[in-house]
């Protein structure tokens, strides 16, 4: 074994979502590699079941607050200090790996009482971070225990550096699981006969839903046999489906939220994939999934989806919150064959890049690269 990580996340599996993903991918890639990994999140109920391995660790339920134009669960619980530190101290993890921010509850509650190397994904962009201006001083503390950090882009890392300027950190982009989401897959029966356009996210504004749904009807005047399928839930989800427009309710189809082991096929079910998000868009595990089914995107311009899609190569981007332009961009999707070919070979070539064989090696190196330089003794960190 090379070593005990533990990974710290309010959100994971059933709560849908990058940052679920990423944790279940890089725990699993990093046991192949040799490493002993865990989980410790909250307990999620409803949706999808899932059958927790023996080593994830959940404590106390998830708080909704709202957050960075989105609704983030937050574990709450009485007992969540006594809870880690029993786990920290039984199982002297060499490595303590937060994902997320530097934030109450339980991320700040781990590096309180973690003795181990510390280190923070950032997956989130965001323009304004509120809290960490008006509590500095006091998250600088817990800042100072890490030992190393991580962005998935320079557009997650940027609103950190306005509040701490001299941090180091490295970049290691998000991944794709190349053996789940692949070309060869079969289509779902149930959405054959149209073509469809697939929008994959939780219903809320930031993720721009209310653009796919208001281009439809300027798709379906140049794609008659046009269908929007949405896959995701959330709480605004009845809001969305009454804001439909009556002239296209027959051909938006709302799926709710489905299980991670089908998620693949609706991507290969459709001809184009949408992703019209308005902003705060770190890097877009979503666009990766849908290039390595082979399913061209079209997503909005913003600053995370524009570090991933080069525009004509690899996916083809829209102007934000712009519903005409939207439209525009699917129609010359599905109407060019050779736009579509050559977004398409583009796009799997991006999506190899990120397969997580690799970024899980660089994770690693990353990992040993901050023990070498900082040093370990008996489950302690020192300074060398």
């Amino acid at each position: 074994m090379k070593g005990r990580v533990l990974f710290v996340s309010d959100v994971y599996y059933p709560y849908p979502g990058g940052i679920s993903e990423h944790i279940h991918q890089l725990s699993k890639h990093l046991r192949r590699r040799g490493w002993e990994t865990y989980i410790l999140t909250t307990n999620f109920k409803g949706g999808v079941k899932v059958d927790d391995p023996p080593y994830v660790f959940r404590v106390g339920f998830p708080v909704k607050i709202l957050f960075n134009g989105s609704i983030a669960p937050v574990a709450f619980s009485f007992r969540i200090n006594s809870y880690v530190k029993n786990v920290m101290r039984r199982m002297e993890f060499d490595i303590v790996h937060i994902h997320g921010q530097v934030a109450p509850i339980l991320p700040m509650v781990a590096l309180k009482f973690s003795t181990s190397y510390n280190f923070i994904t950032f997956h989130a962009a965001h323009n304004k971070n509120i809290l960490y201006k008006l509590f500095k001083p006091y998250v600088r503390s817990y800042f100072a225990r890490l030992h190393g950090r991580i962005a998935v882009s320079e557009a997650a890392i940027r609103p950190i550096l306005e509040i701490f300027p001299d941090i180091d950190y490295r970049i290691i982009p998000n991944g794709v699981d190349l053996e789940r989401f692949r070309p060869d897959l079969e289509p779902l029966p149930h959405l054959r006969g149209y073509r469809n356009i697939l929008f994959v996210g939780r219903p809320e504004p930031r993720k721009g839903l209310k653009y796919a749904i208001l281009a439809m009807p300027r798709i379906l005047k140049e794609i008659p046999d046009a269908q929007l399928v949405v896959v995701g839930d959330g709480p605004l989800l009845g809001w969305y489906k009454s804001m439909v427009p009556e002239s296209v309710k027959e051909r938006v189809r709302f799926e709710g939220r489905v299980s991670a082991r089908i998620l693949p096929r609706y991507y290969r079910s459709a001809e184009v994939f949408v992703s019209p998000a308005t902003g705060s868009e770190s890097f877009g595990l979503v666009l990766l999934e849908a290039m390595a089914t082979g399913t061209p995107v079209v997503a909005a311009r913003n600053e995370g989806y524009s570090l991933v899609i080069k525009d004509g190569e690899n996916g083809l981007l829209c102007e934000v919150e712009d519903k005409e332009d939207l439209a525009e961009k699917v129609i010359r999707v599905m109407k060019d064959g050779k736009l579509r070919e050559r977004i398409v070979k583009g796009g799997l070539l991006t999506a190899r890049e990120h397969g997580w064989d690799r970024i899980t090696e660089r994770v690693e190196r990353y990992y040993l690269d901050v023990m070498e330089g900082v040093g370990y003794e008996g489950g302690r960190v020192r300074a060398v």
